[in-house]
């Protein structure tokens, strides 16, 4: 099944990355069975400690990189190289929800919500924070 919804858990200090079940099968398929299951594959992709995002400037760089580099491959390195540039200075954005991206388009998408100060328009996931 899909899970449209990012939580970033204080509880568990996790976030939760949305998902579609036909890129989990995906991933699965072409793993050389590193995973047992696509369980495995959630645990291992989709679930991130919160630590991972502690330097907010640095963690946007590499998931602004990352975005471009493996999840919107028409891209050039030199794109990649500009957005992430471009990114790490944007205080204004969590470095989770550009993880949380599936590519390029729905980055852009929430680019346009933040600069608007309208995020009630972003549809591409549900954003739940959970706190202790």
């Amino acid at each position: 099944m899909d899970n449209d919804i990012l939580i970033i858990s204080e509880k568990t200090q996790k976030a939760y990355l949305p998902y579609k079940y036909k890129d989990l099968e995906k991933i699965f398929n072409n793993s050389n069975n590193k995973y047992n299951s696509i369980i495995d594959v959630i645990d291992d992709i989709y679930i991130l400690p919160l630590n991972k995002f502690k330097y907010p400037a640095f963690a946007r760089f590499r998931e602004a990189f990352k975005i471009i580099k493996y999840r919107s491959p028409k891209y050039s390195f030199f794109k990649a190289l500009d957005l992430s540039f471009e990114l790490m200075f944007k205080y204004d954005l969590n470095p989770i929800i550009i993880a949380a991206c599936r590519n390029i388009d729905e980055l852009d998408i929430y680019l346009d919500c933040l600069e608007e100060k309208e995020l009630i328009g972003f549809k591409c996931f549900e954003i739940r924070n959970e706190f202790n």
